[in-house]
């Protein structure tokens, strides 16, 4: 299965659910440009990610992105920012693309991969919530 088909499909771990008015980015700093990475890595990436979006201050919450069958899983954010910067934030960590969510609207965006933005349905319909 190609990267941007996985994308597609890829579902939501999270520990609290949120309002359905609310827009934001879904961005990870692992395994850029769609190659896995070493676990210690990604945290690395993770870890700066983290750091940048502090500096920046934008809101921010934890979430998994994940195969629907559970088998591939990468830590990823949920960025209160507007479009416009989540994209440049993928660029600075060298991701294929980002999720954004527009009122519960789900849409995959490329970022340095081509092709075009894709709607994939509701945000609702893809999220899990996990135990707090």
């Amino acid at each position: 299965m190609n990267l941007w088909q996985s994308y597609k499909e890829t579902i939501f771990l999270c520990h609290q659910g949120l309002a359905p008015g609310v827009s934001f980015a879904i961005i990870s700093g692992q395994n850029p440009a769609g190659q896995i990475t070493h676990t210690l890595f990604n945290q690395l990436l993770d870890k700066k990610l983290q750091q940048r979006l502090q500096q920046l201050g934008c809101p921010y919450r934890s979430v998994i992105g994940a195969a629907p069958d559970y088998s591939f899983q990468e830590k990823s954010w949920l960025v209160f920012c507007d479009k416009a910067l989540g994209i440049a934030l993928a660029e600075e960590f060298t991701q294929n693309a980002i999720y954004w969510v527009e009122r519960n609207e789900l849409y995959l965006v490329p970022v340095l991969l081509a092709g075009q933005e894709e709607y994939l349905g509701s945000f609702a319909s893809r999220l899990v919530l996990l135990p707090a």
